[in-house]
């Protein structure tokens, strides 16, 4: 068991910065141990109960896991809000210091006469960031009750600086950017994508300068570190690999991207319709397209194929993340040897006994340590590609954090001159979402 000293030196003294910040931000990347900083502040710190929301897999196994490893929060009492109606409530009813409920279940929570806490954390708080969401209504009526709110997240501004605007008033009721949306617009943003007959707005880009002020007013109470900073990982290496398709599949894939376009006629083009068109683009990508009654079928292999080489240059563990079901279905038949990730395998994956681990990274993104130092490297491939910059840092964060001693290799499969490398684009931050959509169809917005 660890005792508080094996702390990091920067955990510590994030705990100290607590003592005088009553409300506080950690933005702070995956592997930098906030779930150890948050709860040694809970165990020192904070006074009544303590409600945890949190990720439906970080709440079943992450929190208590922790607390359990070190000696200073072994007498932390930890009730899972989980479960049934009555597993539940009997949950909310015990005699604990901390309460964690998952996202889907708060709102559920927060209509319980019994749920009175002084304290409140929200672990992985982007999910947050759409103020229109229900979660975050019902969330907003009660933040004056809590006494002290802390919000953790490694991703606090997935889409642009804008995500931050409800992260942070969960944090001071809007005293520093604002007290409504509107006026948070109106003062630091500007129209990007609109509609130039009806003026509709979807999509805002920041005002220059303004991510800077920003960046001033929340510092005093947000506080972000780098991981390459505090602590020593292993070498990195991100590779991209351009998969090529026959002539005759690249034919279709010209002919679906032709064919969507034209059945749109003279109707506005707006992000939402741009996105779902180029949906049906990174099917084709994969290797595998639905059709209207939800079946699919297969066309092409390149990728498969491509994956198989790397698989046969490398005997390290392999993780590989897939999008589709389509895609986890011929990964499964092109690889039976593979096991798809779940709570009962990890440790399995981290002893080297599987070879091949198939994850989507929704659900092998959040909370799970993927370490592994059995070969000579630990190797990711991105088979699909995610449209969520947050998505894409959180699972490739899974192996490449805290613990893992070895190289880790992630591996990019791209169809070339595609809508996947305008993907990349997005996900290396040099195009936003809108402009990656409308790139790769091949119109823009009117």
């Amino acid at each position: 068991m660890l005792d508080r000293n094996s702390l990091h030196q920067y955990q510590k003294n994030l705990v100290d910065q607590a003592k005088t910040i009553p409300s506080l931000g950690l933005f702070l990347p995956p592997g930098l141990g906030k779930t150890a900083t948050t709860l040694t502040i809970i165990a020192e710190q904070l006074k009544g109960k303590t409600l945890i929301v949190a990720p439906k897999r970080v709440a079943e196994t992450v929190w208590d896991t922790e607390a359990k490893k070190w000696e200073h929060l072994k007498h932390l009492k930890i009730a899972k809000i989980l479960g049934t109606p009555s597993q539940r409530l009997t949950a909310l009813r015990s005699s604990s210091n901390v309460y964690i409920v998952n996202l889907e279940n708060l709102i559920w929570l927060l209509e319980q006469p019994e749920a009175v806490f002084q304290n409140l954390v929200i672990d992985e708080s982007s999910r947050f960031k759409d103020p229109s969401t229900k979660r975050f209504k019902a969330l907003k009526k009660h933040l004056k009750s809590f006494e002290r709110r802390i919000i953790l997240t490694g991703t606090p501004s997935p889409q642009g600086i804008g995500d931050l605007w409800s992260q942070v008033g969960i944090l001071d009721l809007g005293s520093r950017l604002e007290t409504s949306l509107t006026r948070f617009r109106d003062k630091y943003m500007e129209p990007d994508q609109f509609n130039r007959h009806t003026r509709v707005v979807y999509s805002w880009r920041i005002k220059k300068g303004m991510d800077k002020v920003i960046q001033d007013k929340i510092s005093d109470i947000c506080f972000s570190l780098k991981a390459e900073d505090y602590l020593t990982l292993p070498k990195l290496t991100e590779l991209y690999h351009k998969v090529d398709i026959t002539p005759a599949e690249r034919k279709q894939y010209d002919t679906l991207k032709k064919d969507m376009v034209t059945e749109l006629g003279t109707e506005t083009i707006t992000a939402p319709t741009a996105a779902a068109l180029a949906g049906k683009l990174l099917q084709f990508t994969s290797g595998a397209i639905y059709s209207e009654d939800g079946e699919w079928h297969e066309v092409h292999t390149a990728k498969m194929e491509f994956l198989e080489s790397i698989l046969e240059e490398s005997s390290s563990p392999t993780l590989i993340f897939y999008h589709f079901k389509h895609s986890l279905s011929r990964l499964q038949a092109r690889f039976p040897e593979a096991v798809v990730l779940d709570d009962t395998n990890i440790q399995a994956w981290r002893d080297g006994k599987i070879r091949i681990m198939l994850a989507h990274p929704q659900s092998g993104g959040i909370g799970i340590n993927l370490q592994c130092n059995v070969g000579e490297t630990a190797q990711t491939v991105w088979y699909d590609l995610p449209w969520s910059s947050e998505n894409y840092i959180q699972a490739n964060a899974r192996i490449y954090r805290q613990g893992q001693e070895k190289p880790v290799v992630i591996h990019h499969l791209a169809v070339a001159n595609s809508i996947d490398e305008q993907v990349i684009k997005v996900l290396g931050g040099k195009i936003n979402l809108q402009d990656a959509l409308l790139n790769a169809l091949n119109f823009a917005l009117v």
